[in-house]
C-alpha cells in the first residue's frame, strides 16, 4: 500500500487576528541560553572509557578538590561519563526558581541510563553563572532485552537525556525594556503590514504613542502614555491586531505531510508527471441575494480539480483556473501518487511560476 500525503489545510486566511503577546515580545527581555560541563556518575559500565582523557582528568580534579588524591593514570572508569549540560533561563525569573535541563554525552559512553548528574554550574554568554544543575538523568522510554537470544531493542536515544526541574536559577537575567523613554515590541515574524497594524492597534488605546519603525519592530513613546509601565504592558500585550503572513506550502517527504493555507493559489498550468493528467479548472458563478435584502450580488469562484491515472489515455490540456494546494494534493492522493512524486509535482509547479506561495520542503 502506497504511503499517502497527509493534508493539513489551515482554515485561517493569510490575514488573521492575534494578540500582541502571541506574535511579539518586548525588546530587551529575551531568554538567556546557558551551558556547562559536568559528570554523570552511577552508570552500569556504560560510561566513558580510559581513552577519554578529559573524563579521567575531570574525575581526578574533582576528587582532589574533595581531599582525595588519586593519580589519573591509576583510574579505571566505566561508570562515569562527561556530558554537556544546556538550559534556557527566561527573563524575570527570580533566584531559586527551578528550570528544565538537557544533558548530552561528550565522550564515548554507550548510555546515560540510570546516571546522576553531579553539581554543574551553567554559564551564560557573559561568563557569569546563572544556574546550577544536579540530579537523576532521564533518557525516556525503555530498553527490552532477551539474554537467551541476545536480542536487544532500544526505543530511545541513550546518549542524551533531560532533567525536568533539574536546574536552580542562581542569577536573574538582566532586562532593559525601557531606553530613552521608549519601549519596543518586536515581531517574531517580521512583516511590514503586521507592524503597521500593530501600531494602529496600540494607537487606538494610547493615541499617537506607537510608530512602526520597520518590518520587525514597533516603538512606543512612553511620554505619550498616560499610564504606568506595568499596566501599559499588561493592556498592550492583550490587544488584538490583524497579522499578515506569507502564503506558504510546507512539504515533508519523510513523513508524507503537506501543510498549506486555504489562500494558496495555483495559476493556469499544465503538469505531466508519470502519465498523470491534471486538469485545474475554476468557474465563476453569480451569487444573487434575496429580494428586498441588504445583500449584494457577488461572484463566487467554484474550484475543481479533475485528474486521470496512468491507465487513462495520455491527453493533456490546459484549463484556465485557480485552485488551492490542498485540493491538488487530495486529488493526487486519490490516484495513489507517491509522496516523492507529489513533492516533485509541487516543485515543478513552483518553478513554472504557477504556485502563488512560498514552497518549503523539509
Amino acid at each position: 500500500m502506497k504511503k499517502m500525503i497527509s493534508i493539513l489545510a489551515l482554515t485561517a486566511m493569510t490575514l488573521w487576528a492575534a494578540r500582541i503577546k502571541d506574535v511579539a515580545y518586548l525588546d530587551g527581555a529575551s531568554n538567556m541560553q546557558v551551558v556547562g560541563y559536568g559528570l554523570v556518575v552511577g552508570l552500569a559500565g556504560t560510561g566513558d572509557g580510559n581513552s577519554t582523557q578529559f573524563t579521567v582528568r575531570s574525575v581526578a580534579n574533582m576528587l582532589q578538590k574533595l581531599g582525595v588524591e588519586v593519580p589519573a593514570d591509576k583510574m579505571r572508569l566505566r561508570n562515569v561519563a562527561a556530558v554537556m549540560v544546556t538550559a534556557e533561563v527566561a527573563p524575570f525569573i527570580k533566584n531559586g526558581r527551578k528550570i528544565d535541563v538537557n544533558i548530552a554525552s561528550l565522550g564515548d559512553a554507550r548510555s546515560l541510563e540510570g546516571g546522576t548528574l553531579l553539581m554543574t554550574p551553567l554559564q551564560g554568554t557573559d561568563g557569569e553563572v546563572y544556574a546550577v544543575a544536579q540530579g537523576a538523568v532521564s533518557i525516556g522510554g525503555g530498553v527490552a532485552s532477551d539474554s537467551r537470544n541476545r536480542a536487544r531493542v532500544r526505543k530511545n536515544h541513550a546518549l542524551s537525556g533531560t532533567m525536568p526541574d533539574g536546574g536552580i536559577v542562581q542569577r536573574e537575567v538582566l532586562t532593559q525594556t525601557v531606553g530613552d523613554g521608549y519601549m519596543r515590541w518586536v515581531l517574531a515574524h517580521p512583516d511590514f503590514s503586521s507592524a503597521v497594524s500593530m501600531a494602529q492597534a496600540i494607537n487606538e488605546v494610547y493615541p499617537s504613542a506607537a510608530q512602526a519603525e520597520d518590518a520587525g519592530s514597533v516603538r512606543v513613546n512612553l511620554a505619550l502614555v498616560k499610564d504606568d509601565i506595568m499596566n501599559m504592558i499588561a493592556r498592550t500585550e492583550n490587544l488584538e491586531f490583524t497579522t499578515s503572513t506569507v502564503a506558504r506550502v510546507v512539504l515533508n517527504e519523510r513523513t508524507g505531510t503537506l501543510v498549506a493555507g486555504t489562500d494558496v493559489r495555483i495559476s493556469e498550468v499544465a503538469v505531466s508527471h508519470s502519465n498523470v493528467m491534471i486538469q485545474i479548472d475554476a468557474q465563476t458563478q453569480v451569487s444573487q441575494p434575496n429580494a428586498f435584502s441588504a445583500g449584494r450580488t457577488t461572484s463566487v469562484l467554484q474550484e475543481q480539480v479533475a485528474m486521470q491515472g496512468a491507465d487513462a489515455t495520455p491527453e493533456y490540456k490546459v484549463l484556465p483556473g485557480i485552485t488551492n494546494a490542498g485540493q491538488l494534493a487530495q486529488a493526487l492522493n486519490s490516484l495513489g501518487v507517491a509522496p516523492r512524486d507529489i513533492v516533485s509535482i509541487f516543485q515543478a509547479i513552483k518553478r513554472a511560476g504557477a504556485l502563488q506561495a512560498e514552497l518549503v520542503i523539509i
